[in-house]
């Protein structure tokens, strides 16, 4: 998704007058990055849990189908109540693993030797584009092998469970019981998700292995504020372009992207007030009070659109652009100050 083309050409500036990374020097920033490494490495363990419950939940799906020999209309006549019930957990369980990981992404996603992670989860093109290929491939449960698919979570396992991929539905199915078919009601290909799920698992495991050996220093905490604040425009374009506001069906179908948006932001958020913060504020109190407020003014855009589409509120495209356009430019001015900073404190942008 082009993340990495968000840093501002001022980053450069910044970085040819830098020395090279600097170590924590106070308590306060010790402690900072020790509360953000605390804080990750828990979102990181409840995604290894609940990718293990997601696939757990595969699996049972995959057994009743496979109980019918493969034929999707069989095991809807004999089963459908069940298999209603196992397609709604299947989505609750996916909510919550993708909003473990929305939590940390903001923080993951901007450190150098997380972000294939990020990529692999969240983020990742498939192997067709030519940039932000998620490097892995998939193998499925009857042994057939995606090479390099996109990533997990919003490329494979959404499109599929909601029924926004049409190469994966299998069966159009009355699944709420009320007497009519629409879109996003239907059984899903069982390989492709217990696959799926099993890579989702696999990869949420060997994150939490790296989250638990990261020893964070502060040229990783003003690395990941100053990479991963400026992609907030990029998720607006992505909201905008989603089911909620054009009308039609597009990626994001799960739930609002300012969910997502909300919850990479605050990690942003919190690792320039734990981790940073410190070090700003020793050397210029000021530019510590204005980026700061800053983050505040940017969640607050992000929370008050939120809360208006909770509402009822209606978006057309122009005012989503107008509040995407908003948001890229108080995230600009965030990451100008952050590499301000860097600049005075000797710290070196990683890349």
């Amino acid at each position: 998704m082009g993340r990495n083309g968000n840093l501002v050409a001022a980053a450069f500036v910044y970085v040819l007058l830098a020395p090279g990374p600097v170590r924590a020097e106070n308590d306060a920033e010790l402690r900072g990055l020790e509360n953000v490494k605390q804080f990750t490495l828990e979102h990181s363990r409840a995604l290894s849990a609940q990718a293990g419950l997601l696939e757990q939940a595969l699996s049972t799906y995959a057994g009743t189908i496979e109980a019918h020999k493969g034929d999707y209309a069989a095991a809807w006549a004999a089963s459908g109540p069940e298999l209603s019930r196992q397609v709604a957990n299947v989505r609750d369980l996916w909510l919550e693993a993708s909003n473990r990981y929305e939590t940390i992404e903001g923080i993951v996603a901007g450190i150098p030797e997380m972000a294939k992670y990020d990529l692999i989860l969240d983020a990742g093109n498939p192997g067709t584009e030519s940039e932000d290929v998620a490097e892995y491939d998939l193998t499925l449960p009857d042994g057939t092998v995606l090479p390099r698919p996109g990533n997990l979570f919003h490329g494979i396992t959404e499109p599929l469970f909601w029924g926004m991929s049409e190469s994966g539905i299998r069966l159009p199915a009355d699944l709420d019981g009320d007497g009519k078919i629409v879109r996003g009601e239907m059984l899903f290909d069982a390989n492709l998700g217990l696959g799926a799920a099993r890579a989702l698992a696999f990869w949420a495991t060997a994150l939490e292995a790296d989250m638990t050996s990261w020893k964070p220093n502060r040229a990783d905490a003003f690395t990941s504020v100053a990479v991963m604040t400026p992609t907030v425009g990029d998720y607006f374009g992505e909201w905008k372009e989603s089911q909620f506001i054009s009308g039609e069906i597009g990626a994001f179908v799960a739930r609002s992207r300012l969910v997502d948006v909300i919850g990479i932001m605050s990690g942003c958020r919190k690792m320039y007030a734990e981790a940073i913060s410190p070090v700003v504020a020793a050397s210029d109190g000021d530019l510590d009070s204005r980026i700061t407020a800053s983050f505040e003014e940017l969640l607050g855009l992000v929370e008050d659109t939120y809360a208006r589409e909770q509402a009822g509120a209606e978006f057309g495209v122009e005012e989503a652009d107008a509040l995407g356009n908003e948001a890229q430019d108080i995230a600009d001015r965030i990451v100008a100050m952050v590499l301000q900073a860097a600049a005075k404190n000797g710290v070196e942008i990683r890349g």
